[in-house]
């Protein structure tokens, strides 16, 4: 359980205004990870029909790159919401108490390319 004192100040939800894109978040399988420059670049496969996309994230104080493949990972997949063309996806996370990056992924094993709903 968890105190009001323990939730981040910028975690009040931003209203949608009309006429923006909604997200569409799906979770993938990171088929191949590799750390560069102090950031970790993934490859996440979204099965068959959206294919694998690349994502970089700043994982290193919680993740490995070897640790990383096989493991499944939510992502938002919609190229509109992208603002850079390094990242075709956007792989998603939050702060540990640290600050680090902790990636948001299923507690089980679910079907690659399933849609959050």
């Amino acid at each position: 359980m968890t105190s009001d004192s323990d939730i981040a100040p910028e975690s009040s939800p931003a209203p949608v205004q009309a006429g923006t894109v909604q997200p569409d978040i799906r979770v993938g399988t990171i088929a191949s990870a590799q750390e560069e420059g102090g950031k970790t670049l993934l490859w996440i496969d979204f099965g068959a029909h959206l294919g694998v996309r690349r994502a970089t994230m700043t994982l290193a104080r919680n993740y490995k790159a070897p640790q990383l493949v096989g493991r499944q990972v939510c992502a938002v997949v919609n190229p509109q919401l992208q603002n850079t063309t390094v990242n075709q996806v956007l792989a998603l996370g939050m702060p540990d108490r640290s600050g680090d990056m902790v990636l948001i992924c299923p507690d089980h094993r679910v079907p690659d390319g399933g849609k959050l709903f």
